[in-house]
């Protein structure tokens, strides 16, 4: 184990300045919208919305991050492109919203000819999965700013004609549904361990192949959650990315608090907490630890949700419950340790 203790600050990223930074943001949103005289909603959810007529439509931006870096490194570029579409069509899926259309934009140091063609392949198979057209995009050649390449979309949402919420109930089953390793998050903190101790992304510890695993292409839940909200077999979703379990925050009502019994991560988690000496209130904070998706279920709806998620060919795991108290996130680890995280 390493003597050092790693965390997304030392690596960088600091969680704390992350969250005022979308503060400001925030503040600034609403500062237009009064000026405009304009609805929108959502804001500081997973995607905020304009009222157009009897509509809803939703805008969300999101992209691949330091991901690329290890996808340059490993030769699988198309991964970039997949999960530039599934990062956003998920969000989306959670916030209740269909997925439509998108545009994309990706910036590079110079003409790659074959790098930018894997991308917009793996861009394309993505977005047939998830029914999303591409109308379009911009491609920056940036040789005095960029320094790696960066993929983003921005993805266009319609609204479901349901009264799904995304708030869970008092008394909700929480299910897990299996991520496919880091998909697009943790990467920085991920990166800066395996420089440290490697040198590079593609080392083999303790039979993982870290290339491998930090390849993985995020999964596409969209179509899942599309299916159970307008089944009406959930109260929330939630997409754990950035910030992990915290973001379990965004569909908990007033005096409703989560309690999670984690099942055990993956290999390639404890294999980064190991080398990075990696606390767990960090990794539950940073990492999906095995979960990528959490829906939160009246009881009486679980057996059918859990069987609509087997057919779209996920594992799932019943990993908790929403309970009346005072707002937090409890997570019992696999290591017998107990870590609360205020809201």
């Amino acid at each position: 184990m390493s003597s050092e203790t790693w965390s997304y600050k030392r690596a960088g990223i600091d969680l704390d300045k992350h969250s005022l930074m979308h503060d400001q943001a925030l503040r600034a949103i609403e500062n237009v919208a009064a000026h405009l005289g304009v609805r929108i909603g959502g804001l500081g959810g997973y995607a905020a919305w304009l009222r157009l007529g009897n509509r809803r439509i939703a805008l969300h931006m999101d992209g691949v991050g330091t991901k690329t870096l290890v996808l340059e490194s490993t030769g699988k570029l198309w991964v970039a492109g997949w999960d530039c579409v599934a990062m956003n069509v998920n969000d989306l899926a959670v916030a209740g919203f269909r997925p439509l259309a998108l545009v994309d934009y990706v910036a590079m140091p110079s003409s790659d000819e074959e790098a930018f063609a894997e991308i917009i392949r793996g861009l394309a198979e993505a977005s047939k999965k998830a029914h999303v057209a591409i109308l379009g995009g911009e491609t920056a050649i940036l040789p005095d700013l960029a320094r790696g390449i960066d993929v983003v979309c921005t993805v266009l949402g319609e609204a479901l004609s349901t009264d799904y919420r995304g708030q869970a109930e008092p008394g909700d089953v929480l299910i897990g549904v299996e991520s496919n390793g880091l998909h697009a998050n943790g990467y920085t903190l991920a990166r800066k361990i395996l420089e440290q101790r490697f040198g590079d992304y593609k080392a083999t510890y303790k039979g993982i192949n870290f290339g491998e695993e930090l390849s993985r292409p995020t999964y596409i839940y969209s179509n899942l959650v599309i299916e159970a909200i307008e089944k009406g077999l959930i109260h929330a979703a939630a997409h754990i990315t950035g910030g992990a379990y915290t973001k379990l925050r965004r569909i908990l009502g007033e005096n409703t608090y989560a309690e999670i019994n984690a099942p055990k991560p993956p290999r390639v988690f404890q294999a980064l907490m190991e080398l990075g000496n990696i606390e767990s209130e960090e990794m539950y904070r940073v990492f999906n630890m095995g979960i990528g998706l959490i829906f939160s279920s009246p009881p009486d709806k679980v057996p059918r949700l859990k069987q609509v998620i087997k057919e779209h060919g996920f594992r799932h795991f019943l990993i908790g419950s929403v309970r009346t108290g005072s707002p937090r996130i409890i997570i019992n680890t696999p290591w017998g340790e107990r870590i609360e995280y205020k809201i």
